[in-house]
């Protein structure tokens, strides 16, 4: 009986996790639209590893349909996290009530918006036939033995590595919300690649992953509140004499920057861990480059599940010091 290739159990898994939320995700569920993106990026993450294995046209097609697939998803999402974050933030007290039903509603309207265009951008019909096809790659994957896919794999560590680094040097010291974007983005990219190689089993290093997840984490939490700041200048304001409500939202506001300029002092403090972080992953690059190609048994899965990844973007809700 031929051996389960180190990739199937990853690849099958994030599969189930894509058709399982799909329709809910299409129907405008909150978390099922969240997993479901998170599934997409992940098979992505290992689209690249396949196509080794397999060729550069086994994923050509269903890569380029899982990033749409993810892009339909995100503004939506990005609405839900806003709304969360609203919620707490109003029952913590940040905010008055009066301000608040306006915000929420301002939000709603903002968020129905965006479902219609996920709907429209989101053929369900193609997405379903997205999963047949990745269901073919994942039933070619299983006769490889090829083993290609270890040097892939160390490349793009290397690479992400390497942005990482360059993402946190470009950042400095001064407060500019797009370039923390940038490193978090990095961040993350990186750590999947990590979390990929551990539950592949060509790696047992697990403590960079969870040193670059708490600096995403925290960066997360700020891109957070830097796009609900965003969104609140966008609600619409009656003429004069204002209500008090109008200066309620704006005192919410100013307490929003404020926030977002503490946690970027939180990130200047851990810009050192996510360059040893970044070594770190350079050293690991190495090692899986040097390690004998093959198949191989499945290894123990990762303590990590798409709850986990829930945590990513739908927690910062819950947290405001600590964010995703």
């Amino acid at each position: 009986m031929p051996r389960r290739h180190r990739l199937e159990h990853p690849f099958g898994r994030y599969l189930r996790a894509f058709e399982r939320n799909l329709a809910a995700a299409v129907a405008g569920e909150v978390e099922p639209l969240h997993d479901c993106r998170v599934a997409t990026r992940r098979l992505r993450e290992l689209a690249p590893l396949v196509a080794a294995e397999l060729g550069g046209a086994a994923t050509k097609r269903p890569r380029r349909r899982l990033q749409q697939v993810g892009r339909a998803l995100g503004t939506v999402r990005e609405i839900d996290v806003a709304i969360e974050l609203l919620d707490e933030l109003t029952g913590d007290g940040w905010t008055s009530d009066d301000a608040a039903v306006r915000l929420r509603q301002h939000l709603d309207d903002l968020r129905s918006n965006a479902r219609r265009r996920m709907v429209c951008d989101l053929d369900r019909e193609h997405a379903t036939k997205l999963g047949r096809q990745l269901r073919t790659v994942l039933g070619d994957l299983r006769g490889s033995t090829r083993g290609a896919w270890t040097r892939t794999l160390s490349l793009r560590m290397s690479a992400r590595a390497g942005q990482l680094r360059d993402a946190v040097d470009a950042a400095g010291v001064l407060y500019v919300p797009d370039r923390l974007h940038a490193v978090r983005i990095a961040a993350k990219k990186l750590r999947y690649a990590f979390e990929l190689a551990a539950e592949a089993g060509v790696t047992r290093r697990h403590a960079p992953a969870r040193r670059l997840k708490a600096a995403q984490d925290m960066l997360g939490r700020q891109h957070d509140i830097d796009v609900l700041t965003r969104l609140i200048q966008g609600v619409p304001l009656p003429g004069p004499p204002l209500p008090r409500w109008v200066t309620h939202i704006d005192d919410l506001r100013h307490r929003l920057e404020a926030e977002c300029r503490r946690l970027h002092s939180e990130f200047i403090g851990q810009r050192r861990q996510l360059t040893q972080a970044a070594a770190a992953a350079m050293e690991t690059a190495t090692r899986i480059w040097h390690r004998p190609s093959g198949g191989g048994s499945t290894p123990a899965p990762l303590k990590m599940t798409l709850a986990d990844e829930r945590t990513e973007t739908g927690s910062s809700a819950r947290r405001l010091v600590s964010n995703r």
